[in-house]
């Protein structure tokens, strides 16, 4: 009587379809990354850091009938070297002959569809794509994909982000005085005569900043694609509300073309991309390309490529007449269908005289499961 209980009840558990739907993936890589920065003496020379990525990836889905199926997805991931975890994408969506629509914490098509084909390289830490002013991951994304007529594919997304804002917050005065009068005093500086010391720190207040204060999405996305055999063609253009910037300035609007093209063993890709007023400022008008091209041969896989790009400051803002040049090698070796050993060298000419020219060498292994 006992056996026959215990074999129904993991009869049971092994026909229930809550184990049957759930997928877990995802990878591991260690890569060791060494950068050397001239022009910086020194401290240009950052030596050897330990880079560490983790993706965990839990897919669920089920079957709803008519056609109909709906899904969700979970990822996880940990890339700062120390095992810290942090958020990735988090959805939920339904599909059928109508198309997919899904919502949650994800990219934008810009950055996950059209960024994304300039991906060739095997390296994880190291990367030339051009992306410049990218949302990248948002949270309250809300996104509709058409099904493919005839190759042609339409997507359009609003992002719903957080609204949070920066508190009012004010500095004391304190002025401290010892010694005689007559003293003076420049600026915040401490003013020293004879006997006398004087230290003044000025008041000062920063207003509350309120952003993403409107009831319409803070992003909206569009996207076009077309695939017909070996080639692949996106384009699409985004637009951030001035609010999410807390400047109140100009709305971000990018353009993003992609396009790759598979012949036999080789893959050829190329994006290009123009944003208008980079992180709501005036004036932060950028744009920038990107080619490159990876073929396997055997167990092995290489890359080239190349990046020009509009050079930014320390501030984020636009310099003017200067361009980011970047090239990039790389090999991978696969040991198995899981496994394989990677080999990448960068080099990146900033534009201004004053910055650094960088070169940086990784090497690591990964494994996806």
């Amino acid at each position: 009587m006992k056996k026959t209980i215990i074999a129904a009840s993991v009869a049971a558990l092994v026909a229930a379809p809550a184990f049957a739907d759930v997928k877990i993936s995802g990878n591991v890589i260690q890569e060791f990354v060494s950068n050397n920065a001239s022009g910086l003496g020194a401290s240009g020379d950052q030596g050897l850091d330990s880079e560490a990525a983790v993706d965990l990836v839990f897919s669920v889905s089920e079957d709803l009938g008519n056609g109909m199926s709906a899904f969700a997805k979970i990822h996880q991931l940990s890339d700062d070297g120390q095992g810290g975890q942090g958020r990735a994408d988090q959805i939920v969506g339904i599909k059928g002959d109508f198309g997919t629509i899904v919502a949650g914490r994800m990219e934008s098509f810009t950055e996950g569809k059209v960024s994304a084909m300039g991906a060739v390289d095997s390296s994880d830490t190291l990367s030339i794509e051009v992306h410049p002013y990218a949302t990248s991951r948002a949270e309250g994304g809300f996104a509709y994909v058409s099904p493919s007529f005839n190759g042609l594919t339409f997507g359009v997304a609003g992002f719903a982000m957080n609204n949070t804002g920066a508190n009012a917050s004010t500095s004391t005065s304190i002025i401290s005085v010892s010694g005689v009068t007559n003293l003076s005093a420049a600026g915040a500086a401490v003013v020293t005569s004879g006997s006398v010391t004087a230290t003044i720190q000025h008041e000062t207040s920063v207003a509350a900043v309120s952003t993403n204060e409107s009831a319409n999405f803070d992003a909206i996305d569009v996207m076009l694609e077309y695939a017909n055999g070996p080639l692949l063609v996106r384009l699409s253009q985004e637009r951030t509300d001035a609010a999410t910037f807390n400047t109140g300035d100009k709305d971000q609007t990018t353009t993003a073309f992609g396009i790759n093209y598979k012949l036999g063993d080789v893959t050829l890709a190329g994006t290009y991309y123009d944003v208008d007023n980079g992180d709501g400022v005036d004036g932060n008008d950028v744009d920038g390309y990107f080619v490159g091209a990876k073929t396997t041969m055997g167990a092995n896989t290489f890359s080239v490529s190349y990046a020009e790009v509009d050079d930014l400051n320390s501030s984020g803002n636009k310099e003017t007449g200067a361009k980011d040049e970047n090239w990039m090698v790389s090999v991978s070796h696969a040991l198995s269908k899981r496994t394989s050993l990677t080999a990448a060298y960068k080099s990146e000419d900033e534009g201004t005289a004053t910055s650094a020219d960088i070169d940086s060498f990784a090497v690591g292994i990964k494994h996806v499961f």
